[in-house]
């Protein structure tokens, strides 16, 4: 043994370098590895190594991102020092386009691009808020602040009244949900935004498509990286309200304009009150823990990955965690057929709260009333015995028990073979499966006697779905001479199933308030009741690509999708897509040759076809017939049991079709330092689906269906980049990006030629009718404030109580009366421009990155104003407090106090709509990767940073990042009624490599 040490020792030599950049700066972290094995080290910070090299062995291989690869010999030698030289990394870099990949540069479609660099070490739980800024042309807003709540995301506008998400495709998987997805587990994403980029699609792409390629295994020697972060949230800003002694003040004054004895004698003697804002907010931790292991060797690749996330929200009583798995492998059974796996596995459990309407927690701690202690002195929740608004949002926290938990699996199984060295063919299964079970408790509790409830009832809903999908493709590359070919063909299948129960009992015993093992629906007495649904739909597809270029100069991209689907009758079964796009690669000209400062200027030009599998139900094709309905005939009215129809169907339903032409030019120059980009689209989505109301009379509860609208988005995209490394060490790189949008509606043909969206106590608040954008704000204009009774009497009549403090309204038709026929378009939620800017500075080992992100030209409505600035019995905020009208001249742009408010001051109107525009410091990060040398292992890297540092807004609100509601509905877009506001979160973290 000891013979056998000594030889193994000897037979080895130890080397020692260092590498370094063109520009003679240190290449911390490149990869050093012994030539055709899996024995690997990484350049420390300054680009120092050492390995130890067998005697057999001659040639190191120095890799680093963004440099060409170098392979040096090593025979005699013991020290050494390589330069790297810099690679056209922006020109050469492959993406993913669907069934498929293409280099960069001679991509002829609309696509936006994000590394697992620019989103890595973020505090975020979901892949959308990571790419907030990053591409232009993609909208993405937060529905809520609440830990886990989806996104509203739009690419290229909103294109039609139904469902208008994207579709997310991850390693293939068509059937992926991005809230299941760890986003430390990416390793790069494409947003495919044209007609012409995202056809082989078909009849999912019409709302663009956004492919999420996970990390996989690398041959060479297995690494563990181990990364964690611990945050603290925080509420960017509290709503201005009025203490309790204000509050007083205000209800008094409204009730004796009302006519009516005031309430509080002495507003004095009740002081500041309850801060109720104080009392449901918190400082929020937050916790990301992740595992990763890959390596293998040139025929087998593993990547393996776990992590936990915890998400506490700011508003006591909501949070969110999740558990992720993953495992991806690859392995070449010959030099012909490679197989692979992407699995992973997630549990999210969430705690929610009431939002989106009226009586949500967060209206509740802003309409409360100040005067109603937290606490009374024996310790139970406080109230006031005497006030009609006596709501308590801590009590309503404590009562609440709204929880979900989501398990999901979800990946795919897949097999490439090798046929006669031209032709790959590819056979790849997915599946997505889980279930989200819901639970709500509603405990018996006693505050006051308007305040309390004396049964306790438990709901429990659990929604089960399996997706699966079998693509099988067969591929063919070749170049001949000057002739460059890549063809594609396949078929898909895919097929969806879900399953809901709902169950529902009260009378559970009071102890289960406190003890929740007797929360079950076993133990409950009464209100029994079960209801439940389910349904499936399929997709048969088949698809063809053909990619041609010639020289590298002109090429050519032709897509054709044929999809047949399950939710359309016979008539109208499959739907068919094409698209074709053309590219001129000007930088390859001989009249441009002599340009150096020009590496790749491409004009680009494309036109294609798309459906929208989501914007129908299952079933919309036939009629519906519901059983044991009871019918009265005859003289004798006798009851009779049978079955009626309650449905219609409509076989001649076509897909909806987005039509779209896309002209777009990309430059990358002065030694692939600056990057830009610019596309111009049109985009026209035609034979909406609209369901069409029928009598009332004719029993029929489900619509039908047409073909009957027309959208058009059109707009343009800009991109701009500039990257550089200076002789001092100084690593930089800036990144900004602008969209404009327009949309508008062209064509409606349902009753009434509009759809109105309506909203608890405002009434109709939205319209989406022909000629203005999809949800539009609804209402009256305002034409200040009426200060006399001549200012009355000259202006058309408004209602018998009018007087002066009153709002005067705009007589659009000038009939001289207000009423109905004076609403108008009073705002548009949809942003004119979004844009980002990205930055980031290296220096020695320090690091630096800046991200903004903002939008401009939306507005918001700002539903909650209705009981904040009305004169009921609810707090008022201080803009009422300090601007209302008092008497002639005092104000012309809040009206008087009035408790009876005889001329309906708080209808809908232009007062109600805000500057939604902001700019918004999304993350500032600084970084600091500690010397090898001084840790001995790999790479370790300590960070600090601030989530949405700063907000630059005119909207008074609480946050003017405002999506739509939880059900994700169309037209419920901009409209604030109290929503959970994103936080302001302060992390430190590190990432540590072994």
């Amino acid at each position: 043994m000891l013979l056998l040490s000594t030889t193994f020792t000897y037979a080895q030599r130890k080397i020692t370098g260092t590498v370094t950049t063109e520009n003679s700066q240190p290449a911390s972290g490149a990869t050093v590895s012994i030539t055709g094995t899996q024995v690997a080290t990484q350049t420390d910070v300054s680009g120092i190594f050492s390995i130890n090299v067998p005697q057999d062995k001659n040639t190191l291989t120095i890799t680093y991102v963004g440099y060409e690869p170098q392979t040096v010999n090593v025979t005699n030698q013991t020290s050494i020092d390589i330069t790297l030289k810099s690679s056209n990394a922006a020109l050469e870099q492959v993406v993913v386009v669907g069934y498929g990949t293409q280099k960069r540069s001679d991509v002829t479609g609309a696509i936006g691009s994000v590394s697992a660099k620019q989103i890595e070490d973020e505090p975020v739980v979901q892949v959308g808020q990571a790419l907030q800024g990053k591409v232009a042309g993609l909208q993405i807003s937060q529905n809520s602040g609440t830990p886990g709540s989806p996104l509203l995301i739009r690419v290229r506008g909103t294109g039609t009244v139904n469902n208008a998400s994207p579709l997310y495709v991850v390693d293939g998987n068509p059937s992926s949900d991005a809230l299941d997805l760890a986003p430390d587990q990416i390793e790069s994403i494409q947003v495919l935004k044209s007609a012409s980029a995202a056809a082989i699609y078909g009849a999912q792409g019409a709302n663009g498509v956004i492919l999420i390629t996970t990390k996989q295994g690398r041959a060479g020697k297995t690494q563990t990286d181990v990364n964690f972060s611990q945050g603290w949230q925080m509420p960017i800003r509290h709503y201005p309200v009025a203490n309790a002694t204000e509050y007083a003040i205000l209800y008094n004054e409204g009730l004796v304009n009302a006519g009516q004895a005031p309430l509080f004698p002495d507003p004095q003697s009740l002081g500041e009150g309850t801060d109720w804002q104080k009392e449901i907010f918190r400082v929020a931790p937050m916790t990301d823990l992740s595992v990763s292991i890959r390596g293998g060797s040139e025929t087998s690749k593993f990547y393996f990955s776990t992590g936990y996330v915890k998400q506490e929200g700011i508003v006591k009583g909501s949070s969110f965690d999740r558990i992720n798995l993953r495992i991806n492998s690859s392995h070449n059974l010959s030099s012909a057929i490679r197989v692979g796996q992407n699995l992973s596995l997630s549990m999210a459990n969430y705690e929610l709260l009431p939002e989106f309407n009226r009586g949500s927690i967060l209206d509740q701690a802003l309409v409360a009333n100040p005067g109603v202690p937290l606490k009374m002195p024996d310790g139970n929740w406080g109230y006031v015995a005497s006030s009609l608004s006596s709501t308590n949002p801590a009590a309503a926290i404590h009562y609440n028990h709204n929880d979900t938990k989501r398990p999901v699996a979800n990946g795919n199984v897949y097999a490439d073979v090798t046929l006669l060295k031209d032709f790959v063919f590819r056979s790849q299964f997915n599946f997505n499966m889980g279930y989200s079970s819901n639970t709500i408790f509603l405990p018996t509790f006693r505050i006051s006697t308007r305040s309390y409830r004396d049964i306790a009832s438990l709901t429990e809903m659990t929604n089960r779905f399996t997706d699966y999908a079998w693509s099988n493709t067969l591929t063919y590359q070749k170049s001949i001479g000057d002739h460059s070919f890549d063809l594609l063909g396949g078929t898909t299948v895919q097929e969806s199933h879900f399953q809901s129960i709902t169950a529902t009992g009260a009378g559970l015993p009071l102890s289960a308030t406190d003890d929740p093992n007797l929360r079950d629906l076993n133990l409950a007495t009464q209100g029994n009741s079960v209801a439940g649904g389910s349904g499936e739909w399929g997709i048969l597809s088949f698809l063809g690509r053909v990619n041609y270029n010639y020289k590298g100069k002109y090429f050519t991209t032709v897509n054709f999708r044929a999809d047949g689907s399950s939710r359309f009758g016979a008539n109208n079964k499959f739907g068919y897509f094409p698209s074709f796009s053309v590219g001129w690669k000007i930088s390859q000209e001989s009249f441009l040759k002599g340009a150096e400062w020009m590496n790749n200027l491409m004009l680009r030009g494309g036109w294609g076809s798309l459906g929208n599998q989501g914007s129908l139900p299952n079933y919309a094709f036939t009629g519906t017939v519901t059983p044991f309905v009871n019918y009265t005939f005859g003289e004798a009215q006798a009851v009779a049991n049978g079955q009626a129809p309650t449905g219609v169907g409509n076989p001649d339903l076509k897909w909806e079709a987005t039509k779209e032409t896309n002209l777009g030019l990309d430059f990358t120059g002065f030694g692939n330092k600056v990057t830009a980009s610019l596309d111009w689209y049109n985009k026209k989505t035609t034979d909406v689906l609209l369901q069409v109301p029928l009598a009332g009379y004719s029993g029929i509860e489900q619509f039908p269906y047409v073909n009957g609208g027309s959208v058009l988005n059109k707009g343009l995209e800009f991109m701009l980049g500039y990257t550089n490394k200076t002789a001092g060490g100084l690593d930089y790189s800036f990144s900004g990006n602008i969209a404009y949008n327009s949309n508008k509606v062209l064509a409606l043909s349902n009753a009434g030629g509009a759809i109105f969206t309506r909203i608890r106590f405002q009434g109709l608040v939205g319209v989406t009718q022909v000629g203005s954008p999809i949800a539009s704000f609804y209402g009256w204009k305002t034409d200040g404030i009426f200060q006399n009774q001549a200012d009355i009497s000259k202006s058309a009549f408004q209602s018998a109580g009018t007087a002066p403090g009153d709002w005067k309204f705009v007589d659009l038709n000038n009939d001289g009366v207000i009423n109905a026929l004076d609403q108008t378009i009073i705002g548009d939620p949809w942003p004119k421009f979004t844009y980002g800017f990205n930055s980031s500075f290296a220096y020695k080992g320090f690091d630096l990155k800046l991200t903004l992100q903002g939008v401009y030209g939306n507005e918001i409505f700002f539903a909650s104003k209705y009981h904040l600035e009305s004169t009921s019995y609810h707090n008022y905020d201080r803009f009422i407090l300090e601007n209302r009208w008092t008497g002639p001249g005092t104000s012309n742009i809040a009206p008087r106090m009035n408790a009876s408010d005889p001329n309906v001051n708080m209808r809908s109107s232009d007062f109600y709509v805000k500057d939604g525009s902001y700019l918004r410091v999304k993350n500032i990060q600084l970084g600091y990767k500690v010397p090898q040398s001084l840790v001995h292992i790999r790479s370790l890297k300590v960070y600090a940073s601030i989530a949405n540092a700063l907000t630059f807004t005119k909207y008074p609100g609480f946050d003017p990042e405002i999506g739509t509601n939880r059900e994700n509905n169309p037209f419920y877009v901009g409209i604030d009624e109290s929503n959970y506001p994103v936080a302001r979160t302060y992390t430190i973290g590190f990432n540590m490599g072994f």
